[in-house]
């Protein structure tokens, strides 16, 4: 074996040694791994709470704490790295890596996807870690559908909801390793927006705004008379397409009656409509008559602008869009 070969075996198990150390709360061995010295860092992002910055002898006090803590949920077993990218110099070494936590022992609200770097020095012949550079990966803290796909479509990842969902999805599917949508207006306009956001992408730093990077597509109505969506979004840099996400749907059905000043009524009216009911059916949920339900209807068609469902849903959905 080379030098080379020997520092990169070393390195991964300074890694390794950490993370059984965290695993098993053991304080001492976590912190023989670490180099004892004033310019130590741990930067964590989480999703929901933001970045984490923790210098020098405070690392070991947050250590401490954190170890001294009973843990309210069953730490994972093992962690699951892949992407492995080292550099290694005479006496300094980066290595990151994307890893996860082993599925069954994560609570499903407690997202287990991260994006590590770990900055290393060789201290008397040894490497210890110096900074650590934790990313939590947004995309796993959804229980949604979640497709990954490139600029044309073809599928690059999806999540355990996309694939249980997707071959029984009533209006998209899987073609040639591509998602299509059935109906031809449907299909036209997902590969714009599939276009729109991976031209987005090219030219916008990731995670800067990317909440408004996002087109949601009008799927049309299943066999059953019920309305779907899909959306195209960026996140976390990935061109993503989610669909049966009933929280994103109601918020942005909130932010188009906040954008066109619709009464209460009018919003339950519109909340009924989009999911696919005739103003017939949407009066009798709503406990009024279809007179009063058209009376609405014409007042929301007003404040739109618009004078058909079809394109009122459309222009509902668009609401919360705004220019990149």
């Amino acid at each position: 074996m080379t030098k080379q070969d020997d520092d990169r075996a070393a390195i991964l198990a300074v890694v390794e040694a950490e993370t059984d150390a965290y695993l098993q709360h053991d304080y001492e061995a976590w912190q023989s791994c670490w180099h004892d010295a004033d310019e130590i860092q741990r930067i964590q992002t989480h999703v929901g709470s933001g970045v984490t910055v923790t210098k020098g002898p405070a690392v070991r006090d947050q250590m401490r704490g954190i170890f001294a803590q009973a843990q309210t949920w069953q730490l994972p077993r093992r962690f699951q790295r892949e992407n492995y990218s080292i550099v290694i110099g005479s006496d300094m070494a980066w290595v990151s890596y994307d890893q996860i936590g082993d599925a069954p022992s994560i609570p499903k609200d407690i997202p287990g996807q991260y994006h590590e770097l770990k900055i290393l020095q060789k201290v008397d012949g040894a490497w210890k870690i110096s900074c650590l550079v934790s990313t939590q990966i947004r995309t796993t803290s959804t229980q949604s559908p979640m497709i990954e796909v490139d600029g044309e479509g073809r599928v690059l990842e999806m999540n355990t909801s996309a694939q249980d969902r997707l071959p029984d999805h009533p209006l998209l599917y899987l073609k040639a390793n591509r998602i299509w949508a059935r109906g031809e207006d449907a299909l036209v306009h997902l590969q714009e927006a599939v276009t729109w956001v991976a031209t987005i992408r090219t030219r916008h730093t990731p995670c800067v705004g990317e909440e408004a990077v996002i087109r949601s597509v009008p799927l049309g109505q299943d066999d059953a008379g019920l309305a779907h969506i899909c959306w195209v979004l960026l996140r976390d840099g990935k061109l993503l397409i989610t669909f049966d996400d009933r929280e994103r749907l109601k918020t942005q059905l909130n932010t188009a009656g906040e954008v066109y000043q619709l009464s209460e009524a009018q919003q339950k009216l519109a909340h009924h409509l989009v999911a696919g009911r005739d103003l017939a059916a949407a009066a009798d949920a709503m406990d009024i008559s279809t007179n009063t339900a058209k009376t609405h209807l014409q007042r929301i068609y007003d404040k739109t602008g618009v004078r058909a469902q079809p394109a009122l849903v459309r222009i509902l959905l668009s609401a919360d869009r705004r220019d990149v």
